[in-house]
């Protein structure tokens, strides 16, 4: 008998093979994150466990994409290692592999380990030399980006990877500033989006840059447009799921997948809904990648099973939102709705613009030209 059809496609599961960075961002919300008495550094049994456990645990999903976090995952190259050579043990084409990296930790094994696991590279870059800089510092407070397009160049030459390049959008630095910046460089897809600090705080936009914002968001459409009309891949993904979401013509269930497809591994091995969720977001722990897979599967759909806020109930675009992300509505509350929500409305755009008389077009947004 042939076994019953995968109910999901796909899942993505974030794991900080350490907590640990080289560089000291002034910005940067992840050691916020850390849980008490969980472990610095992955050890590499608990990085091979954790390939078994989602194995196992994750029995309705297709493809598990291992995305690598942290902390600068390669800080812990030998956890990292260990998890791509557990996964190639499996069958064919059920584990990919992400990682989100600061691109400073640059040695012939990193290089070795992405080309084994035919990485999808979310290489953080934030502008030119005086931007990137001015946040983005060695502990020792040294600059880092001739180390970041020194990591770019060689893993274009020596690997086959994907690379995506992403920036943060601050007080000074603009949207459309960041994205023109990324256009210019060797990649494949570009990430910009504005901060995540509580408003009136350091680096937040101000009022005046919120609405440059805005329309930035606008122009991005355009330009999506534009690509799609020449049948061209947008390099900027930021709109795709919603508009393909529209053209499939389905509503939305939740923000994303936290807590049934999606989930959070910390190095010493405790599995999370998320990763991104800090201790006053409410961060539980599900299990720990040890215990019977059963048991954070079930912890996880109860914990998904929570109620939206009231004022999402009634949101003109809860079924293109979902209620939103809980780890970002915690830290920028209003301002993560406004922002979602202006996705949202160039979403709709974009699907209005095609879908009278050239719906096919929109297949650009999955990679089909």
């Amino acid at each position: 008998m042939e076994s019953a059809e995968p109910k999901h496609y796909r899942a993505e599961v974030l794991i900080a093979p350490t907590w640990e960075c080289n560089l000291g961002c002034t910005y940067c919300f992840v050691r916020e994150n850390e849980i008490s008495n969980d472990a610095m550094y992955m050890s590499t049994e608990v990085a091979s466990r954790i390939v078994d456990a989602l194995d196992e645990g994750l029995e309705d999903v297709r493809i598990i994409t291992i995305h690598l976090y942290g902390g600068e995952p390669f800080i812990n190259l030998p956890a990292s290692k260990a998890m791509v050579e557990r996964a190639l043990r499996k069958k064919p084409g059920r584990f990919t592999f992400s990682v989100t990296t600061n691109g400073t930790v640059l040695t012939d094994e990193t290089l070795d380990v992405l080309e084994q696991g035919k990485f999808y590279i979310i290489l953080s870059i934030d502008g030119p030399a005086e931007i990137h800089d001015e946040c983005r510092k060695k502990r020792d407070g040294s600059p880092t980006h001739a180390n970041v397009i020194r990591f770019l160049e060689t893993v274009r030459s020596r690997t086959s990877c994907i690379v995506c390049g992403s920036s943060v959008v601050r007080s000074g630095w603009g949207l459309r500033e960041a994205t023109d910046y990324l256009r210019t460089l060797p990649i494949h897809s570009i990430k910009a989006q504005a901060v995540r600090v509580p408003e009136g705080t350091r680096y937040s936009l101000s009022p005046e840059e919120r609405a440059a914002y805005m329309e930035d968001l606008e122009y991005i459409g355009r330009c999506v447009i534009e690509e799609l009309e020449t049948e061209k891949v947008p390099i900027d993904k930021r709109f795709a799921s919603r508009v393909l979401q529209l053209l499939k013509g389905v509503e939305r269930q939740s923000y994303c997948g936290a807590g049934t497809t999606t989930f959070g591994v910390t190095p010493g091995g405790n599995v999370l809904p998320c990763l991104l969720l800090g201790e006053k977001e409410g961060k539980i722990i599900l299990g720990h990648v040890n215990d019977d897979p059963k048991t954070w599967r079930e912890a996880g759909r109860a914990w998904k099973a929570k109620p939206l806020r009231p004022k999402c109930k009634s949101c003109s675009y809860l079924y293109l939102c979902g209620g939103g992300c809980p780890a970002m509505i915690s830290v920028c509350a209003q301002d993560e709705c406004e922002l979602v929500h202006k996705n949202c409305e160039v979403s709709l755009s974009i699907y209005k613009h095609f879908k009278d008389d050239k719906p096919e077009a929109l297949l650009g947004l999955a990679g089909i030209t």
